[in-house]
């Protein structure tokens, strides 16, 4: 059966996730680990993969002009991105390993089987509400 690899999915402690910080990003500037780390601390990432998608969403901060401020509505802005990529993520993941459970597949599901998996049940939830 297709499993994921535990070494980025699993969740470990906020120290080990800091550890993961300096290790994998020690290039990155220090507003974008200063808001991974906040994301380790509140708990909003729990995961070296999740580290890996804060990440990607601070990229354009890397190119943020110093004479200007970053205030806290655009901190604010930032940690929403990076909630709304993680609890997708966690979703499709779910949904993924679903899939997998269901059919008993030996490798990882296509994109777009994933997808329509999460429409499918989203409408059954809706239907079920209603």
């Amino acid at each position: 059966m297709y499993k994921r690899d535990d070494y980025y999915n699993s969740r470990v402690s906020p120290l080990e996730l800091q550890e993961y910080i300096d290790q994998a990003y020690p290039g990155e500037m220090d507003l974008v680990r200063s808001l991974m780390r906040h994301c380790v601390r509140e708990m909003i990432v729990r995961t070296r993969h999740e580290v890996d998608i804060a990440n990607s969403e601070l990229w354009d901060l890397n190119d943020w002009p110093e004479d200007e401020g970053f205030g806290s509505s655009d901190r604010a802005h930032y940690i929403r991105r990076i909630i709304e990529t993680t609890d997708f993520d966690r979703k499709f993941l779910q949904a993924e390993q679903e899939l997998v459970t269901i059919n008993r597949l030996t490798e990882c599901p296509k994109n777009d089987t994933v997808r329509a998996y999460m429409k499918m049940n989203d409408k059954l939830k809706e239907g079920m509400v209603a």
